[in-house]
């Protein structure tokens, strides 16, 4: 806010006033950008400072904003200068005012001349005293810096108004920010309101800590109890640790577009590697002793909830935390659990009944929270566990199975095989749950598996041959004769190794890296043919790196048995003839084999941990 002075002439002289009214286009325009201009004082030699102002108009052309603002800048600082030395040293006011008037002629000379010639030429009817508003902007911290030196003393008569203008303003500005800080932008009705379980639907008595609880939950109690319940049903099946993003290893090299970086990052690497003396190759502790298998019983895996009929299948999740993996078991109940295994305690997940089907196979669809199921039916299910949703498939065009009870998962998920009839190995889309082929065998099929990359699959049957495709082509690269020459029950492969199980109890181990070029009569010899089974090797399963083989028989009681591949013997110290086995017909390793999975004929899921992938 500017300060107005006004300044009366002496007797003799006409009055002058340059207003608003009467001021040059110019004028208004200087007035209106802000700019500075003083007071020029009415005294006895004003007419002289006119005249002196409108010389040098004529003789100095108009300067640059620019150029006029530093000019303003310095003369407003000598000004203050000079007040304040006299304010200190000084006799009083009047020195003060008189060189305060002097320095605002200068200042007019210098930066103004053209506004006050223009001025005096509009108006010769009458003269008035000059009249000027006052722009301190950008000049605040100089203006503080002046008061707190001078104190007490008397305040500048110009500033008086701008400061307290600044003033009002800045409380303005505290107390809008204030009022933005603490009043919320947009509240929720439903934040105050409560929520009594006991009274509620039965999803939401789901949520009760325990059947006495009966008080109220808040909306917010609620929401976080509703995000327990789904991180405890849904989070094994559907894992989202791939969107968290990690710093990379201390030291490691970072990758950077320049080239010099990235050989000096090489060159680093290389030295950090051969200036140790240790192997190059896998540890040892990797390795996995024969003879003796370290392996200790925990509580059984569905003691939360049994089953009541013979466990038919067992599987765990493969993308599932192997610390705490996620597992599913099913059975002629028609019933299907999930549960949350862990070394003190398994804990159930989640349960669905088929009152339809009498579940014979159950699978998990990759890394996705999916599950198929399949009996003997001619139809099957597809179970999203994360969504909670069953779609049905009542068949599949163009065969005429009255049975799906046998099938096998790709890696990916991506594509089911079931055991059809005649030979054939039908394939189905899990996207579209269409049918996309079939593989066909000389005899009836009896076991599928596939290769652990999802590229290939293999199968057998009744003529003893073990055929492989590859699932892309759809062409049968390889087929073998099996070294037991009875019909094949099982199939099982590794990176490195296949078994093969028939009903005589033979399970012989093939290598994975010696095939036969084509479609040939010639007799591949197995690296190793197991007959610890008396009766038929009903299932054979490698663990996650290939290093044991479990084989078991539905037909005899506690028939297990767990051969280490390395040196391809069986492990002499389990199980005992006191294991609680019974009949086994389904088991499973769990990721990085830290635990495995048994299913018997009492609707029991045993679970024993292998210690050394835990170490």
């Amino acid at each position: 806010m500017a300060k107005t002075t006004n300044h009366q002439p002496s007797k003799g002289q006409s009055k002058k006033r340059l207003s608003k009214d009467s001021a040059s286009p110019l004028t208004a325009q200087h007035e209106e950008q802000g700019q500075g201009l003083f007071l020029l004082s009415s005294s006895d030699g004003a007419s002289k400072k006119k005249k002196l102002l409108k010389h040098s108009s004529e003789r100095n052309p108009p300067r640059s904003k620019k150029s006029q603002k530093r000019a303003r800048r310095e003369a407003q600082e000598d000004l203050e200068e000079e007040k304040l030395t006299n304010l200190l040293f000084g006799d009083g006011a009047g020195e003060v005012s008189a060189s305060f008037d002097s320095k605002k002629s200068l200042f007019l000379e210098d930066s103004t001349t053209k506004v006050v010639a223009t001025n005096k030429d509009s108006d010769n009817t009458q003269e008035k005293p000059f009249t000027f508003q006052i722009d301190r902007t950008g000049q605040e911290d100089e203006d503080s810096s002046s008061s707190e030196v001078a104190g007490k003393s008397e305040p500048n008569p110009l500033k008086r108004n701008v400061d307290s203008d600044d003033e009002n303003d800045s409380d303005f500005s505290e107390d809008h920010n204030r009022d933005e800080g603490d009043a919320p932008a947009w509240e929720d009705p439903d934040d105050g309101a409560t929520t009594t379980l006991v009274d509620a639907s039965y999803r939401l008595r789901k949520l009760r800590r325990s059947r006495e609880e009966t008080e109220a939950l808040s909306s917010h109690e609620l929401e976080q109890r509703l995000r327990e319940r789904y991180e405890d049903t849904a989070q094994g099946a559907a894992r989202t640790d791939w969107a968290k993003t990690s710093l990379p290893p201390k030291g490691k090299r970072q990758i950077t577009s320049d080239d010099d970086t990235d050989d000096e990052g090489s060159e680093d690497e290389a030295l950090t590697l051969f200036n140790t003396s240790k192997s190059l190759l896998a540890s040892s502790r990797n390795r996995l002793p024969p003879n003796i298998l370290n392996i200790i019983r925990c509580p059984d895996a569905n003691q939360a909830d049994p089953n009541k009929a013979v466990v038919r299948a067992v599987n765990f999740h493969p993308g599932s935390d192997p610390e705490q993996p996620l597992m599913l078991t099913a059975g002629l109940d028609k019933n299907l659990r999930f549960f949350q295994i862990g070394e003190e305690k398994s804990k159930k997940i989640h349960g669905i009944h088929f009152p339809k089907m009498p579940i014979y196979s159950a699978s998990f669809l990759g890394n996705t929270g999916k599950v198929v199921l399949s009996g003997r039916r001619n139809f099957f299910y597809f179970y999203d566990a994360v969504a909670g949703k069953v779609d049905l498939v009542p068949r599949i065009l163009g065969r005429e199975e009255r049975s799906w009870e046998k099938h096998a998962v790709s890696p990916d998920g991506q594509v089911v095989a079931f055991v059809g009839n005649d030979g054939y190995v039908v394939l189905v889309d899990t996207h579209s749950k269409q049918w996309i082929g079939n593989l066909k065998l000389n005899g009836s099929v009896r076991a599928i598996t596939f290769s652990p990359d999802g590229s290939e699959i293999l199968a057998s049957g009744s003529d003893g041959d073990i055929y492989r495709w590859d699932l892309k082509s759809r062409r049968c690269l390889e087929r073998f004769p099996n070294g037991d020459g009875t019909i094949t029950s099982s199939l099982s492969a590794s990176f490195k190794n296949l078994a093969v199980g028939a009903e005589s109890g033979v399970v012989n181990l093939y290598s994975e890296h010696q095939r036969q070029s084509m479609l040939g009569s010639i007799d591949k010899a197995p690296l190793k043919s197991i007959m610890n089974l008396h009766t038929s090797a009903d299932c054979v399963r490698f663990n996650t790196d290939g290093q044991i083989l479990a084989m078991s028989t539905q037909r005899e009681k506690d028939s297990l048995k767990l051969l280490h591949v390395p040196s391809q013997t069986v492990f002499s110290n389990w199980p005992t003839s006191k294991t609680p086995l019974g009949y086994v017909w389904s088991l499973d390793f769990s990721p990085q084999s830290k635990f495995l999975a048994i299913g018997n004929d009492k609707g029991k899921c045993l679970l024993y941990k292998l210690k050394h992938y835990n170490e």
